[in-house]
């Protein structure tokens, strides 16, 4: 099914657990299918990991082991994280110089992480971590009533992505604006989780949040790659050159992102939450 809310889920709770249920799924059906790629089947893995804590950080009022399940969700995560640097340092490389800067591109790719033996302990290692969330998820409770649950997790979370986002614009620094990354990709799968409220709406909303989360990683990928630089053995005019295109094309990116950054978040958090939750007792209302 489709990462939302369904009129079916009879309660926020179970519609929570349903939704949590299927993405951790998925993700271990990746960690155990032999006929996908290493690459997809990490980004699957991560991404579906992503969704399940964004959904979790919505319905944190209620969910009272929250901390407990976040720290193995977040666990399994880093467990590949790895192998998915790797893929994106050679990708970002290619974005910048294509089939240029030929020193780097071999320091990339010698003895990469994802080598058989590393890959299947890694996975491993994340498989045993899903599994056990899996067993907590299964018996998802919440405490409260679903709305008031819903409209106090939306506050919070966007009263964060708000605040991360003042962070950002004053920093400017590659740390303030990857967490403030996490925090858009959180309201992206919020939007996401809700969309079936009014979609005329919430779509074009998700659509732009998403656009901003990926420029944002972007970014992100380009500050891992320039910290990268500096712990290779390279020639230092490569090293030089790099630099620059990867500060021209982090300052250009920027220039997008930000200006996207302060409208989707303009506003009083409470306010947003109030009107989405106002749009979910209509739609329960309504089915």
């Amino acid at each position: 099914m489709a990462f939302s809310f369904t009129l079916s889920d009879r309660t926020l709770a179970l519609g929570t657990r349903r939704i949590a249920l299927e993405q951790i799924d998925r993700a271990l059906d990746y960690i155990d299918r032999s006929n996908v790629p290493q690459g997809e089947a990490v980004h699957e893995i991560r991404k579906n990991v992503k969704r399940l804590r964004a959904l979790l950080r919505l319905v944190r009022p209620g969910l009272a082991d929250h901390a407990t399940l976040d720290m193995l969700l977040r666990d399994a995560a880093r467990r590949i994280a790895a192998l998915r640097d790797a893929a994106v340092l050679l990708h970002t490389l290619d974005a910048l110089a294509p089939g240029g800067l030929p020193a780097i591109r071999a320091a990339l790719t010698q003895a990469p992480p994802g080598a058989p033996g590393v890959a299947d302990d890694a996975l491993a290692a994340c498989r045993a971590d899903l599994t056990s969330a899996r067993g907590s998820l299964k018996a998802l409770a919440l405490k409260g009533a679903g709305p008031d649950v819903l409209q106090e997790g939306l506050t919070r979370t966007l009263r964060q992505a708000q605040a991360g986002l003042h962070v950002a614009l004053g920093e400017a620094s590659a740390a303030a604006v990857h967490d403030f990354r996490k925090r858009v990709k959180d309201h992206l799968y919020h939007a996401r989780l809700l969309t079936p409220l009014w979609p005329a709406m919430m779509s074009p909303h998700a659509t732009l949040t998403e656009e901003l989360g990926e420029t944002l990683g972007l970014m992100n990928d380009i500050a891992v790659f320039r910290d990268t630089l500096a712990s290779l053995d390279i020639p230092p005019g490569e090293r030089a050159d790099a630099g620059v295109l990867a500060r021209v094309r982090h300052d250009r990116l920027s220039l997008t992102a930000l200006p996207l950054a302060a409208r989707l978040f303009a506003g009083r958090p409470e306010d947003v939450a109030e009107r989405w939750c106002a749009w979910w007792a209509i739609w329960r209302a309504e089915g």
